[in-house]
């Protein structure tokens, strides 16, 4: 990627940042197509993955939404959401919005590249869309309150809804407090083992948050090493949290718990926290009694519902 290109994902990547420190709404970025080319190729990929790993536990919750539904991409940016959510699932037709004429456009046509027979529109509004699926991927950082207010009302007339957002703490509790709020007529797919409060809302310590795993070729991708080094980003580690919704009565695949975060190895155990019907519980596994798990946790600490998920 040139360094031009890197340039200006610094600057995106510095507003983002910038942005989580105050209650205010952040400003129209998108200074040009060239901003959005950049984004795309290195911020947009990693939101992709992140993506890919929540809608691939949804499907395994067995979740199965139709194929044709309308699909509404809100607050798109460069359309990494609704170009993974139509891979995995289908779509009749997708409604491309965000606050940027010039972003809408680009997530269309990205989204026409690679579906050429997918109906495609951009919105410049969303007040009034009446649509099947709503889409929302990294923006509750970015809104204020009205615009949290207008997130309330487009999931109130929404069927079905998937957010994914930032795996940072102020991110993902106010993802948690939003699915508190709105979740009464939905039920909660995935990533949720029960269809009470959020329990990691109890403690300030605690959210719900997860990692997913990056395509195993970029670690040795020279681009992509170059990229992270210019950028400061650990290609290892790509927290985020998510909630998958829908009003349609059918019960996702039952699951006893659902581990959040990483473990945390120390030299004689390894402990990780998990979401359970009864509230967030604490699982210890020891190095002496369970070395190679122990072992196995301490190689993959952000592997730790993979590894631990499947054991009661």
């Amino acid at each position: 990627m040139p360094i031009a290109d890197l340039e200006r994902v610094q600057r995106l990547r510095e507003l983002f940042l910038a942005g989580r420190r105050g209650p205010r709404a952040i400003p129209d970025y998108w200074r040009d197509t060239a901003d959005l080319e950049a984004y795309d190729a290195v911020l947009g990929a990693r939101i992709g993955w992140k993506w890919d790993a929540a809608l691939a536990e949804c499907a395994a919750r067995g979740w199965r939404p139709s194929g044709d539904d309308v699909v509404l991409d809100f607050g798109c940016g460069a359309g990494a959401a609704a170009r993974r959510y139509v891979a995995r699932f289908g779509a009749r037709e997708v409604l491309c919005y965000d606050r940027s004429p010039r972003a809408s456009a680009f997530a269309a046509q990205r989204l026409r590249e690679e579906h050429t027979a997918l109906p495609v529109r951009t919105l410049t509004s969303a007040r009034e869309a009446q649509v099947d699926v709503v889409l929302i991927s990294h923006v509750l950082s970015e809104l204020d309150a009205r615009g949290v207010q207008q997130v309330e009302e487009l999931l109130s007339r929404a069927g079905r809804a998937v957010l994914v957002e930032s795996g940072n703490r102020p991110v993902a509790r106010q993802l948690a407090a939003l699915r508190d709020r709105v979740c009464g007529p939905f039920t909660a797919v995935a990533p949720c083992p029960h269809q009470g409060p959020c329990p990691a809302l109890l403690d300030d310590d605690d959210w719900c948050h997860f990692f997913a795993s990056p395509p195993p070729d970029v670690f040795t991708d020279g681009d992509w090493v170059k990229a992270a080094r210019s950028l400061g980003i650990d290609l290892r580690s790509l927290p985020y949290s998510f909630v998958a919704l829908d009003r349609a009565p059918q019960a996702p695949v039952a699951r006893a718990r659902r581990f959040l975060g990483r473990a945390s190895v120390h030299p004689v155990a390894a402990t990780a926290r998990a979401c359970t019907a009864s509230g967030l519980a604490v699982v210890e596994v020891s190095k002496r009694s369970d070395s190679s798990l122990w072992r196995a946790l301490k190689k993959r600490p952000n592997a730790v519902d993979d590894l631990l998920g499947e054991r009661g």
